[in-house]
């Protein structure tokens, strides 16, 4: 089963990463070349294997990696070594980061030291490792904020205490006193005259108050009984259809009572028929024209 081109970039970069992490910690153990001895070599092992696992000249890298780091080592034992890692099947040369930890006897202290976050110690769990990690992106985005000029929360909350509370004068909840601050702001946009009312009164009303008589009912602020309104719509009802009744529209008042509408109703009509003179011989012209003319239709008949 051959990898895809996605696949090797990825455990290529993986690879690199490692090597990185693993030179950043020889030069601090041993400096620029590793020991001739056990713990040396052993060294000397994972770094020539993780560079056979390379996507493009391995056994070159190799040879290079044996020369830089250990120039103790003769040439036959040199390639008689590149030899036998390249022999060995994938899997072989292939590690994790947790046993690669454990190899190198990395403890926590080193690994956030270095920072090898491509290895894992030998004194943390998973889940401890986890959980440092969530601390240090919390200190960074922390860090980040504090140069952008963002306060922290506890100096956000200092200020939040020092800041009036305009809502306990007034003696309702804050919600309370949020909502009708909004609600005067809407009067005020419209050109409305606003009224805030903190409290409300509750006064109690005798049952006998409470609600009108059945048999009235409101009409312009007072209570008119209907049995009255009734009778009198049925009377003006019969006045209307009867034909020996005759009204006037005009009711006739003592001038001392009349009311000046009334006054104006009854002289309706009186400028009307003021014509002046010059209107009236056009109007005598014009009946006399037309009284000339002769039907046509008469003349016919006869």
């Amino acid at each position: 089963m051959t990898a895809t081109k996605g696949e090797t970039t990825k455990w290529e970069t993986v690879r690199c990463l490692r090597y990185g992490a693993l030179r950043k910690l020889f030069h601090d153990r041993w400096g620029f070349v590793l020991p001739d001895d056990d713990a040396g070599r052993d060294d000397l092992w994972i770094l020539v294997t993780n560079v056979s696992l390379a996507a493009a000249e391995p056994q070159k890298k190799m040879r290079h990696v044996i020369e830089l780091w250990a120039p103790w080592m003769s040439a036959e034992e040199r390639e008689a070594y590149v030899r036998h890692v390249w022999g060995l099947d994938i899997y072989e040369r292939t590690s994790t980061g947790r046993e690669i930890g454990q190899r190198l006897g990395l403890t926590n202290a080193d690994r956030e030291r270095l920072k090898l976050w491509p290895f894992k110690p030998i004194d943390a769990t998973d889940e401890e490792i986890a959980e440092r990690r969530k601390t240090r992106k919390r200190e960074r985005l922390a860090q980040k904020r504090r140069e952008k000029g963002i306060r922290t929360r506890a100096d956000y909350l200092a200020d939040l205490a020092s800041k009036p509370k305009p809502w306990e004068a007034e003696g309702v909840s804050r919600s309370s006193w949020y909502r009708m601050r909004d609600k005067v702001c809407r009067q005020l946009r419209r050109g409305v005259s606003p009224t805030i009312v903190i409290k409300e009164g509750t006064h109690l009303v005798p049952p006998s108050l409470g609600q009108p008589p059945k048999e009235c009912i409101h009409r312009g602020g007072e209570l008119v009984k209907l049995r009255q309104t009734t009778e009198a719509r049925e009377g003006e009802k019969h006045l209307r259809s009867s034909p020996h009744v005759e009204t006037d529209p005009v009711p006739s008042c003592s001038p001392d009572v009349q009311d000046s509408r009334i006054a104006s109703l009854s002289n309706w009509g009186v400028a009307a028929k003021q014509i002046s003179p010059e209107l009236r011989k056009r109007y005598l012209k014009l009946r006399e024209r037309f009284d000339a003319l002769t039907d046509p239709r008469l003349g016919a008949a006869a």
